[in-house]
């Protein structure tokens, strides 16, 4: 009874008619006649992102397009909303669970109440198909880095192989930025740079290199892709991902310093 209670029930505004004197009516009969319709197509927008958005820009956001940094964005993304829908099934529960005892009462105040849970209950289910949306969302995005990178099985110790290559090239990236947007390289990218063993004046050399042929090719009306840039990145990381290790060998005497022995790892098969 009460599922098809809640079902039936349409979201409206009518008040009381000692009141009606004050409202306009056309108004109360515009939103009554175009909410459904609104709500309707409000469920479209039921999350904050759209699914480029969280694919293009979320994940890609501090990370550049490390395939380890992604997939471990995907997790934080997923991780906050399963805790958004663990309470927000607390939250649904209740108002279901205050319907219930609403139901029946022809008190004024009750039947305002009633209407209030309707509406509350219709936009949380919304926010609620928003989340599942977005988790899957982020599974495909997962499953394809995964695909496209040739991921089979990983842990946090294929994850921590990855990041000196990945801080390397995000050094450059940042390099390539700092150049293109004040011409100059900023201190925290030359702190970034040399704790990963790369010389700024190297990192500067090769990024101006590059924006001038860059340049060159513009002005004869070769238009590069992103993706030219994101190649160049990868060459860098390619080329200097070894100066971590001289880095690490003056710091702390050795070159692979990080400890597996604290990591989860995979379980044998």
């Amino acid at each position: 009874m009460k599922q098809e209670l809640i079902q039936k029930d349409s979201i409206t505004f009518s008040l009381p008619a000692i009141t009606a004197g004050k409202i306009n009516v056309a108004a109360i009969a515009k939103v009554n006649q175009f909410l459904p319709e609104i709500e309707e197509k409000t469920r479209f927008f039921d999350r904050q992102n759209s699914q480029s958005t969280l694919g293009l820009m979320t994940l890609t956001m501090l990370n550049g397009q490390s395939p380890m940094r992604m997939m471990r964005q995907v997790m934080a993304e997923i991780e906050k909303r399963k805790m958004a829908l663990a309470e927000a099934q607390v939250s649904h529960a209740e108002t279901i669970r205050d319907m219930q005892d609403l139901e029946g009462d022809i008190d004024p105040v009750s039947e305002a109440k009633y209407r209030q849970k309707v509406v509350s209950l219709s936009t949380m289910e919304n926010k609620i198909n928003g989340s599942f949306k977005d988790i899957a969302t982020l599974i495909d995005q997962y499953n394809n880095i995964k695909e496209v990178n040739g991921i089979d099985e990983w842990d946090e110790e294929a994850f921590e192989a990855e990041e000196k290559r990945h801080h390397v090239r995000r050094g450059f990236e940042l390099m390539y930025r700092n150049l293109l947007d004040g011409g100059r390289a900023q201190t925290a990218t030359i702190e970034y740079l040399q704790q990963h063993g790369v010389h700024p004046q190297v990192s500067l050399t090769e990024v101006s290199g590059y924006i001038k042929h860059v340049s060159d090719r513009i002005a004869a009306q070769d238009l590069p892709h992103s993706n030219d840039l994101e190649d160049f990145l990868d060459t860098m990381a390619d080329k200097y991902m070894a100066n971590v290790d001289k880095t690490a060998e003056r710091l702390f005497g050795k070159s692979d310093f990080v400890n597996t022995d604290y990591m989860l790892k995979l379980e044998a098969k």
